[in-house]
């Protein structure tokens, strides 16, 4: 095993866009470790003294692309379709700055978008020590992070815009994934070309007014590792206490479907329990949640707690 730093800067990182023929940065070997440091939004433009007007003026200059800055794509030897990209994540730290930015009618996504006439851009500083910010000097916020952005380069051929998600991972803004955790992406070109960006300080389920404590990392690490078998048709999420899987679709209602459907065929497969029986312990113990419905696909994940089942990891490691 090997540890791969791979910093970021001009030539590691592409503002707002994915695709698949966008050349590896970095190669490296299946069960290697990859250090990445990530950008804050818009390619790193983002300061404490940023004022909204600066951020309507980024939003225009980014037009036609996502405002997330994506460290990679990273080639993993001997990664081919069908594999499982297994991605533990071993530690993250942050930097000191964070910023939310509230878009108002007209301009927004974010839920109540409509209720606002005025925007607003809010900086917090982020106390790495105690793991707090405050909102107004008042509100005390633990820190919860996580990237907003982990994925491979999607099977559909040319650039796809990074705030939407999809089955190849990308913006999935599942605030599960914080250290400790386990993403499971399946891979869909030779090589997998995994990414990371869009740290996030903090974010609720949902992330309603459409963007969360935006930050950076100035270290996440991240133990890459192939899996054979079984395949899987999203993204999954693997915690010391929970089996978590995600639907994402516009429509909310089969996002939840989705979800659902791939914790019974998780159950049947891993656990081998009855498809009916799965399905009744997803009714008496599954949690639905809205991982988040501002991107124009919208995510729900749910989450079974693993008390009662054996530890059996989503496949086997790639020899």
């Amino acid at each position: 095993m090997t540890t791969h730093l791979l910093g970021a800067n001009p030539e590691t990182v592409r503002v707002g866009l994915i695709d698949a023929a966008f050349a590896p940065v970095l190669q490296v070997e299946s069960g290697d470790e990859v250090i990445f440091e990530t950008w804050q939004l818009w390619g790193d433009a983002v300061t404490p003294a940023t004022s909204f007007n600066d951020v309507l003026t980024l939003r225009e200059r980014w037009r036609g692309h996502g405002p997330h800055s994506i460290t990679g794509p990273v080639e993993i030897h001997g990664a081919r379709p069908g594999m499982v990209l297994r991605v533990d994540v071993l530690e993250y730290r942050l930097r000191n700055h964070g910023f939310n930015v509230l878009l108002p009618r007209g301009v927004g996504r974010g839920l109540l978008a409509d209720d606002f006439d005025g925007g607003q851009i809010r900086h917090f500083h982020l106390d790495t020590e105690s793991m707090t910010t405050t909102l107004n000097g008042g509100v005390t916020i633990p820190l919860r992070p996580f990237l907003g952005i982990m994925g491979v380069a999607p099977v559909q051929p040319g650039p796809h815009i990074s705030s939407v998600p999809g089955n190849f991972g990308g913006n999935i803004d599942c605030p599960e994934l914080v250290v400790g955790s386990s993403l499971f992406l399946p891979v869909w070109v030779d090589g997998a070309r995994f990414y990371a960006g869009d740290a996030h300080a903090a974010q609720g389920c949902g992330e309603v007014n459409q963007t969360a404590l935006e930050s950076a990392m100035e270290a996440a690490r991240l133990r890459l590792t192939l899996m054979d078998g079984p395949p899987i048709k999203r993204p999954r999420i693997e915690t010391p206490t929970h089996l978590i899987t995600m639907g994402l679709d516009q429509d909310l209602r089969e996002a939840a479907r989705q979800a659902t459907r791939d914790m019974i065929d998780l159950l049947v497969h891993e656990y081998g329990l009855d498809e009916q029986d799965a399905y009744v312990l997803c009714s008496l113990q599954a949690d639905l949640s809205i991982t988040q419905l501002v991107n124009g696909t919208s995510g729900v994940h749910a989450r079974l707690e693993r008390l009662g089942l054996p530890s059996i990891p989503l496949g086997t490691e790639v020899a």
